[in-house]
């Protein structure tokens, strides 16, 4: 029976590039990570009406410590009006405490985060797919 002798010239030298390699991708995709999510707030902020400065002031964006491997950045909007204005309100007919008849009418939603939030993932994903491919991976599928 024959022997086969495999050899690996510079098996160490492929061995640290492929040590640095997680470290370069999250440093690449932490820089990919807080554009989007920078973008985001600023497509949201835009989009919010004229007369909801407070809307627009508390979207705020939060990136994530790196631990690791660990990216992350978190887009969110603090005011009190965020959800009546996100999934609108039910009208109110109610008496005051003077007996005075109030009556509110009901505000649509207004649905301005969440798509915007969908369409700012859609293109991160993209982003990340298309980074991975640069570094010689093959990427197939969607998430």
């Amino acid at each position: 029976m024959a022997k086969s002798l495999l050899v690996w010239d510079g098996l160490a030298e492929l061995r640290a590039e492929l040590q640095k390699l997680p470290e370069q991708l999250t440093g690449e995709a932490a820089h990919l990570i807080e554009a989007a999510a920078n973008s985001a707030k600023v497509d949201i902020a835009a989009a919010y009406p004229w007369r909801t400065g407070n809307l627009r002031k508390k979207t705020t964006v939060a990136v994530l410590a790196r631990k690791g491997l660990i990216v992350g950045a978190v887009v969110k909007n603090t005011s009190k009006l965020a959800t009546v204005v996100e999934n609108g309100s039910q009208a109110r007919h109610y008496l005051t405490v003077n007996g005075v008849k109030h009556l509110t009418g009901k505000m649509p939603a207004q649905h301005v985060f969440v798509p915007r939030i969908v369409k700012a993932r859609r293109k991160l994903t993209q982003d990340l797919k298309d980074m991975v491919a640069r570094h010689g991976a093959v990427v197939t599928g969607d998430a």
